[in-house]
Formats: C-alpha cells, structure tokens, sequence
C-alpha cells in the first residue's frame, strides 16, 4: 500500500455512491460549516463531521483503495458521509494537513493487514443494487475517539473556495445514473448479440441496431450511440464483415466495462474513455489549459453525417524538416441542410495557440489566441509510409477505439491489381479506402512520380484528403 492516491474527480465521487440516494445526501453533507479538522495528505483524506449526535462522525477514506472509516451508524459503503468529504476534497476545499491520531492508527492497521491485490480492479461504478455485495476488506471501522483540541490548527473547510452548486452536482448525479444505466443495458446487449451468433437474423435487421443507439442517447452515451450505427452500417458489407462487426462489438464492450472503472484507470485513459462513451468538457475547461505554442499547418478537411449532424475535422499539423511532427484535429458540427464554416482554408498557415481535450492520445484541440498569421504555406515534403503507419500504432495502441489517424506522406498511386489503388514508397505500402471517386485526379497529378498526400487513416486504409501539386494545396 504505498502507492499515491489520487484526487477524485467530482463525477468519479457520485459514481462510488451504492445508491442514488446516498448519492443525493452526499451533497447536503459537502458543506464546509458541517466539518472541523479536516485535512489530506498524498494518501488519505479526513475529517470530523459535524452532526446532531453528542460527538462528531469520525470520518477518513484511504484514496489508495478505495476504503473508508467512519463512526456513524449507517451500514451503507461508503456512507453519505465519506462521499461527501470525498466531493469537498474534489472540489479543492480540504487543505493539506498533518495527519490526526485516528487516521494515523487506522491506515497504519490497513497497512499492516493489507491482502494481496485483487486480480481485477474495484470498479468505479458500482452495480447495480440488486447484485451489491458487502465488502470485507474495509469500511466502518470502530476507534478510539479523539478529543476536538487534537485537531490540527486550522484544519477547518472551505479554505479559499465557496461549497460545491448543489443545483449543478445534482444534474451530474442523475446524468451520472442514466449514463451508468446505458452502460450495464449495454453491455448485456452486446453478451445478447455475441451468444446469439452473427448469423443470426435480426442483426441484419436496422431495427436492432437502431433501438440499441436510441437507448444510449436517452442514457445521454451520444459517442457510443453513434458507434453503434457505424457498426451496423458494416453488416453485409463484403464478403468478410463478421470479422469487422465482432472487432467492433469488441470495442464497445471495453468502452462499456472501461466507463464502469474509470477510477481503476490512468488519469489520460479514463478521461480517453470518458470522450469515447460521450461525457462532454465545456470549451472553456479546455481553454483553462496549457497550450501548444507552435506554427500550425491547415492540412486537410473530412466531412461524415453521423444522424442529422454533419462533422468537420480540420487536421492541423506542425512541421519539423517538412515533416508532420505534432497533429491536432479540431472538430465542427453543423445541423442537416447547413454547412459547417471552415475555420481557415487548407494549406495556410498559422502560429497560435492550441489547447488539449483530455484523453490518453493529444490529439483533439481547440484553436486558441493567434499571435501571427494566417498566410500561404510552403508545401510540407511529407514522410514515409513506414514512419506514418507506426505513428498511427501507437495512437491506436494508447486508445484502441480510435477510428481515424492523420498521415503525411511522400508517396506514389499505384494499382493492387483488384480495382483498387495504394500508397507506396520504398518502406511499404497503405491501400486507399474503397469507393474513393477521386483516385483518376490522384493518378494524373502524380504521374508516376512520388507527391506529398495528406489522409485519414481507418481499419479500411487511408482517405486521401489533400495533395500537393506544384506546391499549391488541392483538397480532394
């Protein structure tokens, strides 16, 4: 147990509730007025809270765990008193402090009993109440009551901050249970879909897929709702869409499990998971954070229509010898009949600021204060297949459920011989995507000769979007 904890997130504190009901008594008990001696540390956070009994509720959570201690009667774990000290450490209002002398002999006690770590991790949605078990590993733990005196000075709430919006943990609260709801409806559909087999009849019915999706979006899971149509989209594809159906529920099934233990995860991945399953961050979370200060290339737009939305991707990208070094896509919707206005035309430049989307792959940004800019660019030299191939791996291999990666490349158009055409270079090749309807200007503008190409790269190969002619910037 000497690992560090870490600082929940607001979101992963109602996620720990056994029930919607703790849940919502977790909020009245996050006041500061209602605590005294509180404090944290790398690995635990504490408190004594202030109730109608004769002494203060003795309440303390190892964040290593997660585990909980505290001395009021209620046999819920954890009770509405640990999530609420747990939401006030969340929102920055627990100061650091020394340990007190109860929380000290209790870890100390967990330490020195501490079992072997589980093969699986605790998940952070807990399930559903008819399948909770009691946990015998920690909890409620009886001790020594510590007088008021011992409390560290100073040790009191609420410290440069006001108390959490009630109003606003309450929405998140029950947007929190409807998510976890479409996940565990979700998961069990999947288990539905892999026993019956892929052969069988109504998964070739729209129906199916449909009713699925439609259930996600009232459980407020847009991303996976979406993901769920693309997948049915492949049934009877081509010859072997089996495999890519199975790949896909596969996906969605970690997205399910993985947005049930978001606390099990890294920080990176679980905010990754969180995006994927349609958890929004305001825009301006996203500016509150560092940028990348560079000079950013416009390399390539993408236009798809998921439902009545059309989705923009401008590909953004900073070059290195005409390399592309560092991606950022940015991303804009636009209703049914409306187009979506570009942010600035392909092949500009620009040297500006870029803030991050969290996830485990840095790669959606929002464009931030230009300090110069835009105008013309030279045209990037591109790289190899090779080298845009591993680059794509890794961002695959950090996010599984990533559906498309950015290349630049230096390459030639060449025929596989089948009715359909690649990108090669003398480190490998990538085949275009199928029912690509521009590979004729492709061809033409090449003429045999290597041309620097910027594409999306999926499971079905790459969507050449811009090439370079004579230095000049053609969308395709």
């Amino acid at each position: 147990m000497s690992q560090t904890g870490v600082r929940p997130t607001p979101e992963q504190v109602t996620l720990l509730a056994p029930d919607a009901s703790s849940a919502k008594a977790a909020l009245a008990v996050a006041d500061p007025a209602a605590w005294s001696a509180a404090g944290h540390d790398a690995h635990a956070v504490w408190g004594r809270y202030l109730a109608v009994a004769a002494e203060p509720y003795e309440v303390a959570v190892d964040l290593r765990g997660p585990a909980y201690r505290c001395t009021c009667p209620s046999r819920k774990l954890p009770c509405k008193h640990a999530l609420g000290l747990l939401l006030l450490h969340a929102h920055h209002h627990v100061a650091p402090a020394n340990r007190l002398p109860f929380v000290d002999r209790w870890l100390r006690h967990r330490e020195a009993t501490a079992a072997p770590p589980p093969s699986a991790p605790e998940p952070a949605i807990p399930p559903a109440p008819d399948t909770v078990e009691p946990d015998t590993t920690a909890g409620h733990m009886g001790g020594e009551q510590v007088p008021v005196s011992d409390a560290v000075p100073g040790g009191r709430v609420g410290l440069g901050g006001a108390p959490p919006d009630l109003d606003r943990e309450r929405r998140r609260l029950e947007r929190t249970e409807r998510m976890r709801a479409g996940l565990v409806e979700l998961d069990r559909w999947l288990a539905d879909r892999v026993r019956a087999g892929l052969a069988a009849p109504e998964l070739s019915d729209a129906a199916t897929w449909e009713r699925a999706a439609a259930r996600l979006v009232d459980a407020q899971c847009g991303g996976l709702a979406n993901r769920v149509r693309r997948v049915a989209a492949r049934v009877g594809e081509h010859a072997g869409w089996h495999e890519d159906v199975l790949e896909e529920l596969a996906l969605l099934h970690a997205l399910a499990r993985g947005a049930q233990r978001t606390s099990a995860l890294p920080e990176d991945l679980a905010d990754g998971v969180h995006l994927a399953t349609g958890l929004t961050v305001a825009k301006d979370d996203v500016f509150g954070t560092a940028p990348s200060t560079a000079t950013w290339l416009v390399a390539g737009e993408s236009r798809t229509r998921e439902d009545r939305i059309t989705v923009q991707r401008t590909w953004w990208c900073s070059l290195v010898d005409g390399e592309a070094d560092t991606w950022a896509m940015s991303l804009a919707f636009g209703a049914f009949g409306n187009e979506v206005a570009s942010e600035m035309p392909v092949g500009q430049e620009v040297r500006a600021d870029v803030h991050w989307y969290p996830g485990g792959v840095p790669l959606r940004g929002l464009l931030g204060h230009v300090h110069d800019g835009p105008r013309p660019a030279l045209a990037p030299t591109g790289g190899t297949i090779e080298r845009a191939i591993a680059t794509a791996g890794l961002l695959s291999a950090r996010e599984p459920w990533i559906e498309r990666a950015p290349v630049l490349v230096r390459s030639t158009p060449v025929p596989l011989g089948t009715g359909r055409w690649a990108l090669s270079d003398a480190t490998g090749s990538i085949p275009i995507v199928p029912g690509f309807w521009r590979t004729a200007e492709l061809v033409a503008v090449s003429g045999g000769r290597a041309i620097t190409i910027m594409g999306e790269w999926s499971v079905d190969g790459v969507l050449p979007l811009t090439l370079w002619a004579e230095g000049v910037a053609v969308m395709l």
